[in-house]
């Protein structure tokens, strides 16, 4: 095992019919622990929560909560514009014993200052009482573009639990500056995992975590031993990925791909699928490549 910290955003499972599928949640637990993650980010992006109601939010960690290997992490993703849905959320979160909330900045239309989003992550910290507190930095999907630095060096002034930024952006300066703001960060861009660790990243959230963290143990692994040429070279799944999955919708082909190399989630909801079979076809022959890469890392 690598010393990276790897956290798997993981899909939220749906049956034939759309609905959770909650008997799903325990396979895909121990599927991670197996894999050598260290936790479970559960309700964000990847597990598509803009497409959740509240009550299937609050029904699924509560799935989560109930089957959690021991020593296993488990953090909850809160965030929504209506801040009492998002407190609602962050409490309820804290009942079943998660390691951190997260919560996005309201979306949808931006916080035209700062401390409008700082306001808005302090009203969702308190109900989390002293549960520490992620800020989850994602604007492809919230459009925002307030830089997290800034938003975290505000925030710590008026949140002391907020004590980590999940990153998923590209701009690799902003993301040593939000390192320098005190907090820990969450490197969300699976695609650059090398240059992540590059500028000293050593905990990460992701989807492709679900189906490749062997993998990404072997490329840390051969980054610290001084061969980065070949760090890269192993990283190249996670790259091959991230082309392949823009052709196709994104995160609904990664669903269908994590899907292949794990257990079955189901289908995605919209707007993110379901995909046709064009995609269907690739995520099948990427998976079918992709397993002997997973298998020989494991055996590494």
């Amino acid at each position: 095992m690598s010393r990276l910290e790897i956290w798997a955003a993981t899909p939220t499972p749906f049956d034939q019919d759309g609905r959770l599928d909650l008997s799903v949640v325990e396979a895909q637990a121990e599927h991670l622990r197996g894999a050598g993650v260290f936790g479970a980010f559960v309700v964000g992006t990847t597990g598509e929560y803009p497409s959740l109601t509240t009550e299937e939010r609050r029904t699924l960690l509560e799935a989560w909560a109930a089957v959690r290997p021991e020593g296993f992490g488990l953090a909850a993703q809160v965030g929504s514009n209506d801040l009492a849905q998002a407190a609602e959320l962050a409490a309820h979160a804290t009942d079943h014993g998660v390691d951190f909330v997260a919560a996005t900045a309201p979306f949808y239309g931006e916080a035209p200052r700062v401390e409008l989003v700082v306001d808005h992550l302090a009203r969702i910290a308190a109900a989390a009482g002293e549960t520490p507190m992620c800020y989850y930095h994602i604007p492809s999907m919230t459009g925002s573009t307030h830089l997290p630095a800034d938003v975290a060096t505000a925030a710590r002034e008026r949140i002391p639990t907020l004590t980590g930024v999940k990153f998923t952006d590209e701009d690799l300066i902003e993301c040593d500056r939000t390192r320098a703001a005190g907090v820990r960060v969450y490197f969300g861009r699976d695609e650059l995992l090398p240059a992540g660790l590059a500028i000293g990243v050593d905990a990460v959230i992701g989807s492709l975590y679900n189906g490749l963290a062997p993998i990404a143990h072997r490329v840390v692994e051969a980054y610290d031993a001084g061969e980065p040429e070949r760090a890269y070279e192993l990283h190249r799944p996670f790259r091959e990925i991230a082309a392949v999955a823009g052709r196709h919708g994104g995160l609904g082909f990664v669903k269908e791909l994590m899907n292949r190399l794990g257990p079955d989630a189901g289908a995605p909801r919209t707007p993110w699928g379901p995909l046709d079979a064009a995609g269907i076809a690739e995520a099948e022959a990427l998976a079918a490549r992709l397993r002997v890469a997973v298998e020989q890392a494991g055996q590494s």
